[in-house]
C-alpha cells in the first residue's frame, strides 16, 4: 500500500483545531481537501459534519481572502528609517 493509498481515520477535535488552526493563506486549500476527505468519511448525519463545515467554511475564507491578525494596531511604535 502506497502512502497516497492510506486511509487515515477522523482526527480529534482538538488534533482538527491544531490542523486548520496552522493554516495560511498559502496551504489552505490543501488543507481544505484533507478536511473535506475527512468529511466524506462520515454519514451525513454525523454530529462531526457541522463542525467539519464551519472549518471547511474558515479555509475557503482564508484561501480566497487571506488571513487577518487579532490585532488590529501594533503595540510599538515604528522604527525609523535606517537612511535617517
Amino acid at each position: 500500500m502506497t502512502v497516497l493509498e492510506h486511509v487515515y481515520g477522523i482526527p480529534s477535535e482538538d488534533e482538527l483545531a491544531m490542523l486548520v488552526g496552522a493554516a495560511t493563506p498559502h496551504f489552505a486549500m490543501q488543507i481544505h481537501g484533507r478536511v473535506a476527505s475527512y468529511a466524506r468519511q462520515l454519514p451525513a448525519s454525523h454530529p462531526r459534519q457541522a463542525e467539519l463545515k464551519r472549518h471547511l467554511a474558515r479555509l475557503e475564507e482564508i484561501a480566497h481572502h487571506g488571513e487577518h491578525g487579532g490585532q488590529a494596531t501594533p503595540d510599538l511604535p515604528p522604527h525609523g528609517s535606517l537612511n535617517a
